[in-house]
């Protein structure tokens, strides 16, 4: 896999990374029967080797530019209510706009694609506000949270309902995503949850809710283009929503792809 992504076959990898050990004069990995890992020392050269490709990709995409091709590949971080409903058109406008740039999607939770721009895994990732700390942070939507309940529920119809009225029943509490912020609209109301079960899947948790299992919350992007059935989403008194957009190490030292795909992302939601 490795090597064909790097056009090189087995033999000449593992020749380089020998050579590499040689000029170091350290092993950076372990080499046994249950596979090869990182030594200690290893770990530590993994930063630097990063960031030599990384700057290796910016000067190809910097050469490309100056010959007035847009070229390069772009890593791109996404949880999964934003790869449903918003990546799509973005990404299509992206390769009509820049067919010479390539992109690779590194789907995960908040945590994980904050770790992965934090590493250099990715250069840039969907995020929210509030999970984006330490790096820079270009704000695109605001997602507000709906109240959803079974279709046989009493307040179904109504236009508003608060968090108040559904603090006796069964909850179904997302997970791995706006739980923290779900969690501390409870706090803040002093609304101690009576939480049945947690669930990280947004078509199980409209399963369950269809199930007449327990109501829940849950942000407006997972509700777009969702052919739900048995579920009615209603709007919360409490205004409550998390602000989605895009994040990077730092916005100085981005890369021309990931320049042009701000740029792009910023003008879709423009004109939305």
């Amino acid at each position: 896999m490795l090597g064909k992504k790097l056009g090189l076959t087995q033999s000449a990898i593992s020749h380089a990374i020998r050579g590499l050990e040689t000029e170091l004069e350290l092993t950076l990995m372990n080499r046994g029967r249950s596979g090869i890992t990182l030594t200690n020392e290893g770990k530590r050269m993994m930063e630097y080797i990063q960031e030599i490709l990384d700057l290796s990709e910016r000067m190809k995409q910097e050469a490309g530019l100056l010959n007035g091709l847009k070229i390069g590949t772009i890593r791109i971080g996404t949880f999964p209510s934003v790869s449903a409903s918003l990546l799509p058109s973005i990404l299509k406008q992206f390769h009509q706009a820049f067919p010479g740039i390539q992109t690779e999607i590194y789907e995960g939770g908040y945590e994980e694609i904050k770790q992965m721009i934090t590493s250099g895994k990715i250069d840039i990732g969907f995020l929210t506000s509030s999970t984006s700390e330490s790096l820079d942070f270009i704000p695109l939507m605001e997602d507000h949270l709906y109240i959803l309940l079974p279709d046989s529920h009493k307040l179904k119809r109504r236009k508003r309902i608060s968090i108040h009225e559904i603090s006796d029943e069964p909850f179904i509490m997302p997970k791995a995503g706006c739980d923290e912020l779900i969690k501390g609209l409870f706090k803040e109301n002093k609304i101690l949850p009576q939480i049945f079960c947690e669930i990280a899947d947004n078509q199980t948790i409209m399963a369950m809710v269809a199930k007449e299992l327990g109501v829940s919350i849950v942000p407006e992007l997972v509700l777009q283009g969702d052919t739900r059935k048995n579920v009615a989403a209603v709007t919360m008194k409490e205004n409550c929503y998390r602000t989605i957009g895009l994040a990077v190490n730092s916005l100085e030292r981005c890369s021309p792809a990931a320049e042009a795909f701000i740029e792009l992302a910023k003008k879709s939601f423009i004109k939305n």
